[in-house]
């Protein structure tokens, strides 16, 4: 986990980790150049509690190489990243490990995310509540339905060490543009490079072959001489296994998937200048895994890839169809058109919102829900543009 200038949330976050019901953990908090009193409460907290690992940075190197301090000691098999505004559900842990031993092709789990506070904060943070929830529910649902989840998000996920640990240290100091460690593209890029990964690229696990003997010491798979899931090497000690649905051999190593019962508590912006500023930082790493993810996806299975493709081309023609619906038209007469334009986005967000009232009786949040939709169409479509034009400027707030 890492933590910067979170004095405010901190005690909560590392209290989920430590309270998690699943026994055999080490926790690993990275204090990354924190100038509040941040730091002071984690050596507080290590007097109380053996199992957390507090690495204190003199200065800020930003989250993905505070990450990979923390994966150079980490122990476990399984690595669990939270961000350090988030809270995860006691069991959390313990569910996903439960869905990494039903399939050794599983490489990630993402967890289902909700807004900590939202029945008791502003519209904003209900409005957000609701949005998240169905797009863990609905888009990381649908993507695991293929094995092919395209963001392994920061507030919980979770990673099989053979499939990420390779991968790291050129995650952690990404170059892009000319920039070196690009700041961006944190979850996504690093969800690429396990969907990018080969078969011919990942050893055998020593628990299945005793053949090795350089495995013997270790048992955990290695992988070498590849890089950006590409095979270098002239021979391999794994062959590309069979697609038991297709009898067609697989062109990818490991599944990435969703679990709705893997829940975590999600810290959000509370005012909308601050939401559009997290939302622009999404959009410079959306635009940075386009070449990532886009040049990989398509060996993920056909339906998956076909809808990645298209909803990334949405992406960027949205924004002409919101202006010609709500500028051109209305200009040239056509106010009917625009009307029934504004209708059917207002009708799409009722529909998210009945679904989270099927789910969630009683609750009034739902409400929120076509409200936000409006938001995402008419202001969200438009910051992708934005985020391109001013993809080097690396400030964070």
């Amino acid at each position: 986990m890492p933590v910067k200038n979170e004095e405010g949330n901190i005690r909560n976050c590392v209290g989920s980790c430590i309270n998690s019901t699943y026994p055999n953990k080490e926790i690993i908090v990275v204090n990354d150049g924190s100038t509040d009193g941040t730091g002071a409460i984690l050596d507080e907290m290590k007097k109380e509690e053996p199992n957390l690992n507090i690495i204190h940075l003199s200065k800020s190197v930003g989250k993905k190489q505070a990450i990979e301090a923390a994966s150079e000691i980490a122990k476990g098999e399984i690595f669990v990243s939270m961000d350090s505004d988030c809270d995860m559900a006691c069991d959390a842990v313990e569910k996903a490990v439960k869905i990494f031993n039903s399939d050794r092709k599983i490489g990630a789990i993402t967890g289902h995310g909700r807004v900590r506070g939202a029945i008791t904060g502003n519209a904003l943070l209900k409005m957000q509540d609701v949005y998240i929830d169905a797009s863990c529910r609905i888009l990381k649902g649908m993507e695991t339905s293929f094995g092919s989840v395209t963001c392994c998000a920061g507030s919980l996920s979770f990673f099989r060490r053979e499939a990420v640990k390779p991968y790291i240290h050129e995650w952690a100091h990404d170059r892009f543009l000319g920039l070196e460690n690009f700041k961006f593209a944190t979850d996504r890029r690093l969800t690429a490079y396990i969907l990018g990964t080969k078969p011919s690229c990942v050893f055998k696990d020593s628990r299945e072959s005793d053949d090795s003997a350089s495995n013997i010491m270790h048992n955990i798979p290695v992988l070498m001489h590849c890089k950006n899931g590409v095979d270098t090497t002239t021979s391999s000690s794994y062959s590309d296994t069979e697609d038991t649905s297709t009898n067609n051999k697989r062109r990818y190593a490991w599944k990435v998937v969703y679990s709705p019962s893997v829940q975590v508590n999600v810290g959000v912006p509370e005012t909308l200048p601050t939401l559009i500023r997290q939302q622009i930082r999404w959009r410079k790493s959306f635009i940075r895994s386009l070449f990532a993810t886009g040049g990989i996806y398509w060996r993920r299975p056909f339906y998956s890839a076909l809808l990645y493709y298209l909803q990334l081309s949405l992406k960027f023609l949205r924004p002409f169809i919101v202006l010609k619906a709500v500028i051109f038209l209305p200009l040239s007469g056509d106010f009917i058109t625009a009307l029934l334009y504004f209708s059917g986005v207002f009708f799409t967000g009722m529909i998210y919102g009945v679904d989270f009232r099927l789910r969630h009786p009683g609750s009034s949040l739902w409400l929120y829900r076509p409200l936000f939709t409006l938001i995402t169409t008419f202001v969200y479509s438009w910051l992708i543009f934005y985020a391109a034009i001013t993809i080097k400027k690396t400030a964070w707030r």
